[in-house]
């Protein structure tokens, strides 16, 4: 069975999809990040900061919990 391209959704997110995603400013992305209230680490690719969907997802299921108890749950999801 195939899916419609147009209902595809990349599984690697930009910090603007990140940010629509959670529905904050930019701005807001980068202080939740340096405090360690957003959980998910960015994972390098091609000079790009990009992130993962599913554990992002996983991480708002969670209850956007901060990072060092991310890091502690986060392998329940694996």
């Amino acid at each position: 069975m195939n899916k419609d391209i147009s209902t595809i959704q990349p599984e690697l997110l930009t910090i603007s999809d990140v940010c629509k995603m959670l529905n904050i400013s930019r701005a807001e992305f980068y202080k939740l990040n340096a405090s360690g209230k957003f959980a998910p680490l960015k994972v390098d690719l091609c000079r790009k900061i990009l992130y993962n969907r599913t554990e992002i997802e996983n991480w708002i299921r969670s209850g956007c919990v901060h990072r060092k108890q991310w890091q502690i749950l986060k392998g329940k999801y694996k």
